[in-house]
């Protein structure tokens, strides 16, 4: 392999990070200005197209790869991609049918819980990545990463949590604290480059 086809490896994995990062945030994007009655139902359906693109190139990036990385990446970024694909079509059709259509009972709580555990699923998806990865270094950039999350979320889960109940702010939605672990990686990812000199990039 090339010189220059080495290099473009990771930027491939980032290009296909970034795609499925992109489709979330646009698509809760889009729900949030949906909901806020700026756009009309029509209108929100014809903009999901962008989400949904972005999701199809990621997983198609994905499945491109060359064998310069590692099969633990390859099925990290397959694991994430379908499951970020499985999270967005759920959450679309709890909202047009438990919110739009007025569903309710058994079939309102299964269409409830589908976006949820998806979403959970990115958690499963960065432990098999862990465990799964050959490197140790890597290992530890992930684990490391992982553990700070899990601290910031946990350490404002915590606090809120109180502060809830002596009633001094309003309740928040309970989904935050997975969607503010996933920015913790983030933040994990910045401690790895001033400690170590690399963010941990899927490489």
């Amino acid at each position: 392999m090339s010189a220059a086809a080495k290099k473009s490896a990771p930027a491939a994995v980032r290009l296909s990070l970034g795609a499925a990062g992109s489709s979330v945030l646009s698509a809760l994007a889009l729900m949030f200005i949906w909901k806020s009655d700026a756009i009309d139902t029509n209108t929100a359906y014809v903009l999901a197209i962008l989400p949904i693109s972005l999701m199809v190139f990621a997983l198609v990036k994905g499945l491109s790869l060359t064998k310069e990385n590692t099969r633990a990446t390859h099925r990290y970024l397959l694991r994430m991609a379908l499951t970020m694909a499985f999270y967005l079509i759920t959450l679309m059709i709890a909202e047009h049918f438990i919110e739009d259509r007025g569903v309710t009972g058994w079939l309102a709580a299964l269409l409830a819980f589908l976006p949820g555990l998806s979403f959970a699923g990115v958690i499963w998806v960065f432990g098999g990545l862990i465990i799964e990865e050959k490197d140790e270094f890597y290992r530890l950039l992930y684990v490391r990463q992982g553990l700070i999350a899990t601290a910031i979320s946990f350490t404002l889960a915590a606090i809120w949590g109180f502060l809830e109940t002596y009633k001094i702010v309003d309740p928040v939605v309970a989904f935050w604290w997975p969607t503010i672990w996933c920015l913790g990686l983030g933040v994990g990812a910045i401690f790895n480059k001033v400690k170590y000199g690399t963010y941990g990039e899927i490489r």
